[in-house]
């Protein structure tokens, strides 16, 4: 949520900047107005949050000892990492087009292909523990659903839309993945701490 408003808000200082031909990194391009700014709050602040909840969904979801949960929660913790090495290494544009020659340029796609494919590894690896988690039951479904519609939106819309409409399009099923888990997260803290209230309640 706080990356789309931050994009919103930088694409609107940027004149002639279009959500749907632009792409998001050019927001942070080298030599882009207010390009520090975005590269800071729009891919490290977003980068650190994920991290941060990657981390702590894959706790929730599973027993700390499991070598699955481990791993997802080192891969969520990657994809978090790899969105702030985006910040950290911007695209360097030449004409309005990306400079595939630039080192900067070849770096940040290199951490945005590191994030993409370290959420999806980490995401699969909850599937398993999220179906015999009887309180994250029926949400690997919904972790299954978000990656094919990331995949798809990935394959199928770059050629047939417009860049930056197909970027937004297949970023939209890797953040609602996040936020979708983040909600039943804190419903299912809510309901345990309801569950530990009611037999005090009952005393």
């Amino acid at each position: 949520m706080w990356f789309w408003l931050a994009s919103f808000l930088f694409g609107a200082l940027r004149p002639g900047y279009s959500h749907t031909v632009n792409q998001i990194s050019e927001l942070g391009a080298i030599g882009t107005p207010y390009a520090t700014l975005w590269n800071v709050l729009g891919f490290g602040v977003t980068g650190l949050l994920l991290a941060v909840v990657g981390a702590v969904l894959a706790g929730a979801v599973g027993p700390k000892r499991s070598i699955a949960v481990s791993a997802a929660r080192l891969m969520l913790i990657l994809a978090g990492i790899a969105l702030v090495g985006q910040g950290l290494i911007p695209a360097e544009m030449v004409d309005g087009a990306a400079d595939i020659e630039s080192a900067y340029t070849r770096g940040h796609f290199l951490s945005s292909l590191v994030t993409g494919l370290a959420w999806m590894i980490g995401a699969s690896l909850l599937v398993r523990p999220m179906s015999r988690n009887e309180r994250w039951r029926g949400w690997h479904v919904v972790g299954i659903a978000l990656m094919l519609l990331t995949i798809a939106a990935a394959i199928t819309l770059r050629d047939a839309l417009p860049a930056g409409l197909a970027q937004r399009l297949g970023n939209v099923g890797f953040f609602a993945w996040y936020v979708l888990m983040s909600v039943k997260l804190v419903r299912s803290g809510a309901e345990a701490a309801g569950n530990d209230e009611a037999p005090l309640a009952a005393a």
